[in-house]
């Protein structure tokens, strides 16, 4: 695992692609089609739209938006990100940790259909030939800490900006193409790319090797790249996985799979205001990188919270009778970059969490810990559920009374109030782990009930105050 307890030099490189490498821009707009026609010498010829000053107050600025404020916030400013110097830059005022690049190249997607490209292999193409085209203007051999001969992302962080727009950001004009990643929303700009964080092997001067690299497009429906993609991008490089359903097909996928969505910089979270202010990660990451530390709930009783914007944020954890199962309660108010973690006035609470560390053994480093694929035809329980308020479908009784709560969420997006919290309604401020199921399983409370614990067992907890940057919590288990 890397070291994510310090801070890491980030490298932003604008990548432009000149592929019969004469240096100018060759759209038509009188033959767009030459763009995106295989038989073209211009293929694929895409030229960034953006300049290095449209992002170093985005990424690196102390104005409390910047990718760099984003970090310190959710870490407690235990980890956070900051501009790679550039040794030789490439003009006069060019604001350090950002590089324009241009390859001789088609734009990766374009790639992938000429010769014997795929998908992966164009990508990887594009991503070696990028990086190793900034080898004239940065030194990367002074930053290999352990001198291992390689430049991990503890070390180097790097963000590609493809020229053109970011597939997962950006609205499609599917009037041109229905194609995935060809059908950008103007003519000039026809190929798009999805965020990845992906594996390589770029030998750099002194011998050393760049091994990983996030990328991106640089523009999305509103403008240049905001931080929520690059951000969830830049977390995997440093260990984190995707807290959503992956390598399902559509025929496949069950509608309500109660992700961790805005809860989670992993799921849906990197989207929330348009980018410029994403959620946290899920605490069981934070914790997991190193980023929050946590109180372990060995007894019932009181125990007291802490929001992030306190400064003493710290996950509790509530052992069950299952050695592999626990849950987690941790406080998400809606402030600072999580001002629109929900929709509606809700001020935010308590947030409790399941987890089973049985399967996220199996299937957390494979980004599947929440998926509903069937690997073996089985499908398998959430590692890291979230057992919020107000989105899960009730089950009532033939008479029409609640009895618990089904294994999906009932509504697409995420509700106004998901949150526990004291208030007049009762309702708000009791969790009872037996009202919640596997989405697998079905099993409530727990997933697996060792040997001569009664499957009535469930986890209580009294949320004891408003919400706030300090609430206390009382738990009772059995």
């Amino acid at each position: 695992m890397l070291n994510a307890q310090q801070p890491t030099p980030l490298l932003l490189i604008i990548a432009s692609f000149d592929p019969n490498n004469n240096g100018i821009n060759d759209y038509d707009p009188e033959h767009p089609e030459l763009l995106y026609d295989p038989a073209s010498p211009i293929y694929g010829e895409q030229w960034a739209i953006s300049k290095p000053e449209d992002y170093y107050e985005t990424f690196f600025a102390p104005n409390g938006h910047s990718l760099q404020d984003f970090y310190k916030e959710m870490t407690m400013g235990k980890f956070y990100f900051y501009p790679l110097h550039i040794d030789h830059p490439i003009y006069e005022g060019q604001p350090e940790g950002v590089i324009p690049i241009t390859v001789p190249l088609p734009h990766p997607s374009a790639l992938k259909h000429l010769g014997d490209y795929t998908n992966e292999t164009a990508a990887e193409k594009c991503i070696h030939d990028i990086v190793a085209a900034c080898d004239p203007y940065i030194d990367f051999a002074k930053y290999d800490r352990n001198g291992d001969g390689k430049i991990t992302p503890d070390e180097v962080a790097i963000v590609i900006f493809n020229a053109g727009y970011d597939r997962a950001t950006t609205k499609a004009d599917e009037s041109f193409s229905k194609v995935v990643c060809e059908n950008g929303p103007i003519p000039s700009h026809r190929f798009m790319v999805h965020g990845t964080s992906q594996y390589n092997d770029i030998e750099m001067r002194g011998g050393v090797h760049i091994v990983k690299v996030s990328n991106v497009g640089e523009y999305n429906s509103n403008g240049p790249i905001t931080i929520g993609t690059p951000a969830h991008e830049l977390a995997h490089n440093e260990g984190a996985q995707d807290m959503y359903s992956r390598y399902t097909g559509p025929n496949d996928w069950i509608a309500g799979w109660p992700m961790p969505l805005n809860f989670s910089l992993m799921s849906s979270g990197n989207h929330l205001g348009e980018g410029r202010t994403p959620a946290y990660i899920d605490p069981y990451q934070r914790h997991y990188l190193g980023w929050a530390d946590e109180i372990v709930a060995e007894e019932d009783g009181e125990y007291t919270l802490h929001s992030t914007l306190s400064g003493k944020y710290k996950t509790l954890k509530i052992p069950s009778p299952n050695p592999q199962e626990y849950f987690i309660a941790e406080i998400r108010l809606k402030e600072g970059f999580e001002r629109n973690l929900t929709p509606g006035d809700s001020k935010g609470g308590v947030v409790f969490w399941h987890i089973d560390e049985k399967i996220n053994e199996e299937w957390f480093t494979k980004a599947q810990c929440v998926s509903h694929n069937r690997p073996n035809g089985q499908r398998h329980d959430l590692g890291n559920a979230i057992l919020v308020r107000n989105m899960f479908e009730e089950i009532n009784d033939e008479n029409g009374n609640f009895l618990h709560y089904g294994p999906c969420f009932k509504q697409k997006g995420f509700c106004e109030d998901p949150f526990f919290y004291k208030s007049d309604d009762e309702k708000t401020s009791h969790f009872d782990s037996s009202l919640y199921c596997g989405a697998a399983s079905l099993s409530y409370s727990l997933n697996n009930f060792p040997e001569g614990v009664d499957k009535n067992w469930k986890l209580t907890v009294d949320v004891l105050d408003e919400p706030g940057e300090t609430m206390k919590v009382r738990i009772k288990r059995g």
